[in-house]
């Protein structure tokens, strides 16, 4: 039975492998510092990296902020040898039972794989926004990209929208190399 299992410290035996699956499934412009990772996994209350178990078998790890209002699923990888099996669409329903609004970001469908992710997420119940949305860079020598935004089980109003992009620019942003200061744009 698959199960997610918390992990708050560099010095759990999993960190490594979970760092090299984190650094090899995402460009390096949507990669905190390992610095700064583990500043916000041991400091921030409401970010949260766990493992996904079979077992007591690594299959991969889902990285989220969880607010009063949504969980913001923030990086989720499966390794290579787990992917297209399953696993996707059960973690998706393991996070969706903690019974909060999910909001994730996917590379805009542009190539065939951006295509097939977003078709993924629809499948598991996603919906696509229509906001232009630009994510905060992490490392001072980058700087934001578009994504678009899904959410489940609904889409998301501009009011929340904003609340979300604030959440972004102003909490997640603190664990940054140049976090932005309020009044920045």
């Amino acid at each position: 039975m698959l199960s997610l299992m918390p992990m708050k410290k560099a010095t759990d035996p999993q960190f490594e492998q979970v760092w090299h699956l984190y650094e090899t499934s995402f460009p390096g412009y949507e990669l905190r510092t390992k610095p700064d990772h583990i500043r916000a996994m041991e400091q921030a209350e409401d970010y949260h990296v766990e493992l996904v178990m079979q077992e007591d078998q690594l299959v991969g790890f889902v990285m989220y902020w969880q607010t009063q209002d949504y969980l913001y699923l923030e990086h989720f990888a499966l390794l290579p040898s787990m992917r297209n099996k399953g696993y996707g669409s059960q973690v998706l329903e393991l996070l969706k039972q903690k019974g909060q609004r999910i909001i994730l970001e996917i590379d805009p469908p542009e190539d065939e794989i951006s295509q097939r992710r977003r078709g993924f997420y629809q499948r598991c119940g996603f919906v696509v926004n229509p906001y232009d949305y630009m994510h905060i860079p992490y490392r001072k020598e980058d700087v934001g990209h578009p994504l678009v935004l899904m959410t489940w089980p609904e889409g998301i109003n501009q009011t929340q929208y904003q609340e979300f992009y604030d959440f972004m620019r102003y909490h997640v942003a603190q664990y940054a190399e140049v976090p932005p200061q309020k009044g920045e744009e």
